[in-house]
């Protein structure tokens, strides 16, 4: 399950809307969830921007990936709540806040997790390394974090393969002790890492057959141009964001207002 978190940066083709977005819109849309997400541990407030999230993914048609991330999400969140309710249990005791804020933390690490993948399930690798390039980011850096996002949920595929593959020959992973578990892994590990090294040879090759970084000045087949719907969709996004500050800036915490009424943090 916990490789599937790697499928929110997949790339999946569409002629939405949020597919036609000029990418450095999307790429400030999902940079401002996660400030947002780190501004908050209000459960009312993270459930909202997951909403909104998900309605932009919705529309874009890419659920399905973006579900998967978030069912990836689960083991980290699930350690995150228990990690959270020990240390707030010695300070405050088994009480409803302790539950609620181990939750919270919990609820906002998914929130992380999936923030960016409307960037990247919606936008291709071509357009992902031409925005990095007009914010005047070298493009030797943009080249390696790109192959890193293209070819990670790739290696990701091909360690479940292995895994199941394993698992027909006999090999039980899912049985012993920790570190059992972790000396059942170096047959995984070593033909994943033995994949990897060939990739990445195949990949200097290429490289070098087309004289990579031999030209400082560099073309493009593609521009980006903005349009008017990029724009408004960009204001919107702002405007939404100002309004989520302002609210941090007189402290609006819905969720605890709510459950002070209800005396359930007393």
């Amino acid at each position: 399950m916990a490789l599937s978190l790697f499928e929110g940066l997949r790339f999946k083709p569409g002629k939405s809307f949020v597919h036609k977005l000029d990418p450095r819109a999307k790429l400030l849309t999902s940079l401002l969830i996660l400030i947002t997400a780190f501004m908050y541990t209000d459960v009312v407030i993270i459930s909202i921007l997951l909403l909104l999230e998900y309605v932009l993914i919705r529309i874009a048609g890419v659920s399905g990936m973006w579900l998967k991330t978030l069912r990836g999400a689960l083991p980290l969140a699930a350690i995150i709540f228990v990690i959270t309710f020990f240390a707030r249990m010695a300070d405050k005791g088994v009480a409803f806040i302790t539950f609620y804020e181990s939750f919270a933390f919990a609820y906002r690490l998914v929130v992380f997790l999936s923030s960016f993948s409307l960037f990247f399930l919606t936008t291709t690798p071509e357009e992902i390394a031409l925005t990095l390039t007009k914010l005047r980011i070298p493009y030797q850096y943009t080249f390696a974090f790109v192959s890193a996002i293209r070819f990670t949920p790739v290696l990701a595929e091909e360690m479940q393969s292995i895994m199941d593959a394993q698992r027909a020959r006999g090999l039980e992973l899912d049985k012993g002790g920790f570190l059992q578990r972790i000396r059942k892994m170096i047959p995984v590990l070593v033909p994943l890492l033995v994949n990897v090294l060939r990739r990445s040879y195949e990949l200097a090759e290429a490289m070098e057959v087309k004289c990579f970084g031999v030209s400082k000045n560099r073309t493009y087949l593609k521009e980006l141009r903005p349009t008017g719907k990029d724009y408004a969709f960009t204001a919107v996004v702002v405007v939404l964001f100002a309004m989520v500050v302002v609210a941090r800036v007189f402290y609006i915490q819905p969720a605890l207002h709510i459950f002070g009424l209800l005396g359930l943090l007393s």
